[in-house]
């Protein structure tokens, strides 16, 4: 593929740089950084994810288009088979009293008594019976019935020859769409396999590549965290330089009142408290506390350190593991993010310094991630989705900077509640399912007015972040846009999106409409699925008229896709596209079978207590999935299997069983309903007995929100 080689000269390129050129490295960093230039270009493994995802939306359109097809078929052929049942037995009734008038005529007939109809309704009516004379009842009781019946019977066997031919040509109508229909889902079905075997051998191109894509990410994350590091200590330099050494936190904490030599540090006009600053040689020096200094060299020290939910160190450290051990002995932060926004002066966004406590999260779902601020709008934290301590972006959801420094706040700090559902966005990422609950999902558009444009994720210098966060759809100015399901109206006109619809779904979830020429909602209001809230336009970062539409889990933008496919969809982890996970960030389990690492430990754990238990190995059909089998299987099984890109299997966190555990009812399948759990696995809501779709094999790693 012309793509693949492109991106295997990209980088090949790339790694050449990173071979040969490198800043100068501290003493105690073995690993030597690529330059900046290689730096700047770090979407190399999101170019990589881009490619993936605009493959994946193309064949969720196609396969979507063909269940909407295959759907319209069954009703189509279903309303035809009524209508032909209907048909029929309207044709029988006609049929009886067509020979009950013709008994009649033939006992007119052979009494000699006149008739009322003429010679060829007589024939029509004798039609039925003529082989049946012998039916005529005796001559008295045939006299008596002919003169009050004849008429009305005829009356009678006209009307039901007209309904059965109204109700024939019914049928015959609802015959021909039910055709028409099973034409079309049988050419959309024949879309779906080539989309299919496009996808399929496209994903295989980019596997090859997505070990060296993943290795080029981790060294360019390598060098991000030692350009911030050399920052840091270009600051600290400067200090010592200009002989301040740095007060403690008491002396800093009024600006109205700080030792002689320093002033108050000014953030958008206004002193900044809990800092101060200095002039040597008509230079502005920031200054400062010793014990914020202490913070940031200890969250410094703390980089590379693998993630582990929950986890205090050494070894490994969660969200607030590593604050908390950068913020130590000063301050001993509690064991949740929400207790920690009540007990710590908030400051501005616009003041923030480094070493303050920066809380991530929202009204509905609570307080959800941590992490200490640097310059530059980064800050350092325990990232899930990295799989370590590392140096990171702010995040836009950013709730609150908390300053230890400053002591308890001065008025009252609530944290919002966390949400049922809060569990999922550890560290702003999750490795599980997401359902949007039993609410109606639809389409932001409706049908026949856009097209898929600008896929999500794809890299850019013309978003601010470097990708697209959303799916564009390009669509005529005034096109009507519709809230995609259930929840509270925002609005909101930042200049990126000129007009903004933000909808609050709650547990996280939010979509957004950007580029809107018009808003027909008011801010605060409670919308529904399908409701219309404005109109496609132009506005604001904009190439031509068309909807920027965005899903965001916990703050995070996510695939709309495989949203508005299912109502449904799973969120990565690492970087990663679902399916499309690098051999070496995945752990073996035997016999060809891996799964996440975290997953697989705690599987192995698992098994051993299964062996103990029934003294043979726990069986195993399918573990970690990768894309194009998942393309496979649905080529297959279209009505069982999962969309494309959706699957737990795609994340390494999904195991198939056999051995008994695959029927319900069984010893085996009560024994990991029983202790499963345990060691982290669940059976999922929706696999259960009585379940949207039975599956007593199919395990999850993680509860999974839909549990």
């Amino acid at each position: 593929m012309v793509v693949g080689n492109r991106r295997g000269l990209r980088l090949a390129a790339l790694g050449t740089l990173l071979a040969v050129v490198a800043l100068p490295a501290y003493a105690d960093d073995p690993t030597p950084p690529p330059p900046a230039s290689v730096t700047d270009v770090n979407r190399t493994l999101e170019e990589l994810q881009a490619e993936a995802a605009a493959v994946q939306a193309d064949f969720a359109k196609a396969t979507i288009a063909y269940t909407n097809a295959l759907k319209a078929a069954q009703t189509a052929e279903a309303a035809a088979k009524k209508a032909e049942t209907a048909a029929a037995a309207s044709k029988g009734r006609a049929d009886e009293q067509r020979r009950r008038l013709g008994l009649l005529t033939a006992q007119a007939y052979q009494l000699g008594i006149p008739t009322v109809m003429g010679a060829e309704s007589m024939l029509w009516s004798l039609a039925p019976v003529a082989e049946n004379l012998q039916e005529i009842a005796d001559r008295q009781t045939a006299i008596t019935q002919l003169g009050s019946t004849q008429v009305a019977q005829y009356k009678t066997a006209m009307a039901a020859e007209s309904e059965a031919g109204r109700t024939r040509s019914e049928a015959a109508g609802k015959r021909a769409v039910a055709n028409e229909a099973a034409a079309k889902a049988k050419e959309l079905s024949q879309q779906v396999q080539q989309k299919a075997a496009f996808a399929a051998t496209a994903m295989e191109g980019q596997a090859a590549d997505l070990d060296g894509a993943s290795e080029l990410s981790r060294q360019l994350q390598l060098a991000r965290n030692q350009q911030a590091l050399t920052r840091w200590k270009t600051y600290l330099t400067e200090l010592t330089t200009a002989k301040v050494k740095p007060p403690a936190a008491a002396v800093l904490k009024n600006p109205a009142k700080l030792p002689a030599g320093l002033k108050p540090l000014t953030a958008a006009g206004a002193p900044v408290p809990g800092a101060a600053s200095t002039v040597t040689g008509g230079r502005t020096i920031r200054v400062l506390p010793a014990e914020t200094i202490r913070a940031v060299n200890q969250a410094f020290s703390l980089l590379g350190k693998p993630y582990g939910v929950g986890a205090t160190g050494p070894a490994k450290y969660g969200c607030l593991g590593a604050a908390r051990v950068a913020w130590q002995p000063y301050t001993t932060l509690p064991n949740l993010v929400g207790k920690v926004y009540p007990n710590y002066q908030a400051v501005p966004k616009t003041q923030v310094q480094p070493g303050d406590l920066l809380v991530m999260g929202s009204k509905s779902l609570g307080l959800v991630h941590i992490g200490v601020a640097l310059d530059n709008g980064e800050m350092i934290a325990a990232d899930e989705a990295k799989g370590s301590v590392v140096v990171t972006t702010v995040p836009d959801n950013l709730y609150s900077a908390l300053r230890p420094t400053l002591g308890k706040p001065a008025k009252p700090q609530i944290a919002p509640t966390p949400s049922s559902e809060s569990y999922a966005f550890r560290c702003g990422n999750t490795a599980t399912s997401y359902n949007i609950g039993t609410g109606a999902w639809t389409w932001p558009l409706p049908d026949g007015t856009y097209e898929i444009g600008t896929p999500f994720g794809q890299a850019g210098s013309m978003w601010a972040t470097g990708i697209h966060t959303g799916q564009d759809f390009p669509a005529a100015v005034g096109t009507p846009v519709r809230a995609a399901t259930s929840g509270v109206v925002r609005v909101e006109h930042p200049a990126w999106a000129g007009n903004l619809v933000r909808i609050d779904h709650g547990n996280g979830l939010e979509t957004l409409y950007a580029h809107l020429s018009a808003i027909d909602v008011a801010d605060g209001a409670q919308v529904k699925a399908g409701q219309r809230i404005g109109a496609v336009g132009t506005e604001g970062n904009s190439t031509g008229p068309h909807l920027h539409f965005e899903v965001r889990l916990g703050g995070d933008p996510v695939n709309p896709m495989p949203f508005l496919a299912t109502g449904s969809a799973s969120v990565g982890w690492g970087g990663f596209s679902n399916g499309m996970i690098p051999s070496s960030k995945l752990c073996g389990l035997g016999s060809g079978h891996k799964l996440r690492c975290d997953a697989a430990a705690a599987y192995a754990q698992l098994a051993a207590a299964y062996r103990a238990q029934f003294g043979r190995t726990l069986c195993i059909t399918d573990s970690y999935r990768s894309y194009t089998s998942q393309v496979d299987l649905y080529a297959r099984k279209p009505s069982l299997a999962a969309l494309p890109g959706t699957s737990n299997h795609g994340w390494g966190v999904a195991v198939d069983l056999c051995g008994g555990i695959d029927r319900f009812g069984t010893k085996q399948y009560q024994w990991m309903k029983n202790h499963a759990a345990t060691y982290g696995w669940v059976h999922p809501s929706w696999a259960e007995q009585g379940g949207s779709r039975e599956e007593p094999w199919h395990w999850e790693f993680g509860k999974p929100a839909s549990a």
